[in-house]
């Protein structure tokens, strides 16, 4: 009778063109793949491992990262793990840093609001300027207080991404017989220590801050400078639809290219950056404008002032 096989594993290292792994940052173009078969000779996983990846499954204990490149489900059928381009490190740094960025962004509003109010007379006395200074004195304390923790973490980053380019080079060029030590490695990829002088883990400031409660007024209401500054908060919004919808075949006359209002000695100056010059409006024709602006949900109904003229 015939002996039944054995389970089996191929060890390869593979080339390609570019291939996204788990744990890398670029697509890696040589990496080692493992493919496991039942006795009977069907393949039942294709594991792929970056070289630092697969000598640390080699020499240490421990959980390493994989990529399964297919393997079968409980039916029988192949399955390919799909596999996400991985954020850049700016991308993640700006997701560490987006409490920090939160708060104090609230906090340079309100006191952007409280001068705002100022200007306009709306807020008047010794108490509510003292509280605007307090407001920027802690806007500026909270970001030197987390600057080293910023530059911290983007050493970090950095860090990381040396030592496992050094770690897959010097694997890859031993493969291939080239006895590379560490240190002419690291003298090509240097892997040293952050630089700060910090003698203590870098921690952010992270505090919650609930912005004041203002009362609402009446477009009527507005004086110029509000009416202006109104004006220019819905041209940012429509600015940012009108990029979304760059292809869009109706996208070429409602090209607002760039957008800006200001307030002009009571007046209110609206400017399109399409080579349409400026216009200077009242404050009634401003309101007006402002009402038809609110009121534009799709970035296919705006009107410049030149064609809305009060319709």
């Amino acid at each position: 009778m015939e002996s039944k096989s054995n389970s089996r594993v191929c060890m390869n290292l593979t080339s390609s063109t570019g291939t996204w792994l788990n744990g890398c940052l670029q697509p890696q173009h040589y990496f080692v793949s493992l493919e496991v078969t039942d006795p009977t000779g069907k393949a039942v996983v294709r594991v792929n491992l970056t070289f630092e990846q697969a000598a640390r499954m080699l020499l240490y204990n421990g959980d390493v990262e994989c990529t399964l490149e297919r393997y079968r489900d409980e039916n029988g059928k192949y399955v390919c793990e799909e596999i996400k381009k991985p954020e850049t490190v700016h991308d993640r740094m700006k997701e560490r840093l987006k409490d920090i960025r939160d708060s104090l962004k609230k906090r340079i509003e309100d006191a952007r609001r409280d001068v705002y109010d100022m200007v306009n007379g709306n807020i008047k006395g010794k108490t509510a300027l003292k509280e605007l200074l307090s407001n920027i004195e802690t806007i500026k304390s909270h970001l030197t207080a987390n600057e080293d923790y910023v530059l911290e973490k983007a050493e970090e980053e950095l860090a990381e991404m040396q030592e496992n380019a050094t770690g897959q080079i010097g694997l890859f060029l031993q493969s291939h017989g080239v006895n590379a030590p560490s240190d002419v490695l690291k003298h090509f990829l240097p892997t040293g220590q952050p630089q700060l002088a910090i003698t203590d883990k870098a921690v952010p400031v992270l505090e919650e801050y609930d912005m004041k409660d203002r009362p609402g007024k009446l477009i009527n209401e507005l004086t110029a400078m509000e009416t202006a500054t109104a004006i220019r908060g819905i041209f940012r919004k429509l600015e940012t639809q009108q990029s979304k919808s760059a292809d869009k075949k109706d996208h070429a006359h409602t090209h607002l290219y760039s957008s800006n209002s200001q307030d002009h000695h009571g007046k209110v100056s609206v400017q399109y950056i399409s080579y349409q010059g400026t216009q200077m409006l009242s404050i009634e024709e401003a309101r007006d404008y402002l009402k038809f602006l609110v009121n534009v949900k799709d970035i296919s109904e705006f009107k410049t002032h030149w064609h809305y003229k009060g319709q």
